[in-house]
């Protein structure tokens, strides 16, 4: 059938047939946030759901994160090539001394040298734009400074991210990427290590990306 015909078709099979509003209102889902939450719910929620995606986290005070960094990066073994992303800002004086205390060979990689380094990487650390607690995800906006390789590639990665940006549910992430969609092409909410399953459902993690995630809420930092 010719598209015009078929058309034409469909306009007159609906003709008469009075359209459907659209809903206002949604019922909550196991992604929506606890309206009400106190800093430390969400972080508990946060915490506890990131566990049940395979993912590994802790709340630290800002005088304890470089010992928290540390016992990351001792948990490697024997290597510990370390990539750095350029989004840590405050953070990054004490994840630089945690990395010193336990020995770890820091990568510095040029603009276009990331793939190469990160690819040889044991642990990547990175921040995250947001944490959100009904899932346990962690919302991360690639820049220049700070790509998407560094958080992909290597084999463990390490998020550094002050309970401040924490966030009850998924509704609280898409006003955020509205904001960036201009300066962003990638953002990505990451939900645990990759994994996957095979056709008898034996899950494998790390095959697409890093097989373990590790989430530092640094409090206090508002």
């Amino acid at each position: 059938m010719e598209r015009a015909a078929f058309l034409e078709r469909v306009g007159r099979s609906l003709r008469g047939v009075e359209p459907q509003a659209l809903p206002t209102t949604f019922p909550p889902t196991p992604a929506s946030g606890a309206a009400g939450a106190s800093r430390d719910e969400l972080a508990d929620r946060f915490l506890a759901r990131l566990a049940a995606a395979s993912g590994e986290g802790s709340r630290v005070s800002p005088d304890a994160l470089a010992g928290a960094v540390a016992e990351v990066v001792r948990g490697l073994g024997r290597r510990r090539r370390v990539v750095v992303a350029g989004n840590l800002g405050r953070f990054e004086p004490a994840v630089e001394e945690g990395l010193a205390g336990a020995g770890a060979e820091v990568l510095r990689p040029e603009a276009g040298s990331w793939v190469e380094e990160a690819a040889g990487a044991d642990l990547g650390i990175t921040s995250a734009s947001l944490a959100v607690a009904a899932t346990g995800s962690i919302l991360l906006v690639p820049g220049p400074d700070h790509p998407r390789v560094a958080s992909l590639l290597p084999t463990v990665h390490l998020a550094v991210v002050p309970a401040s940006r924490l966030v009850p549910g998924l509704e609280d992430v898409m006003p955020v990427l509205a904001s960036v969609a201009d300066s962003s092409s990638a953002p990505v909410l990451v939900t645990g290590p990759s994994r996957t399953t095979d056709i008898e459902m034996t899950m494998v993690l790390g095959v697409h990306g890093p097989r373990a995630l590790h989430v530092l809420l640094v409090e206090d930092l508002d």
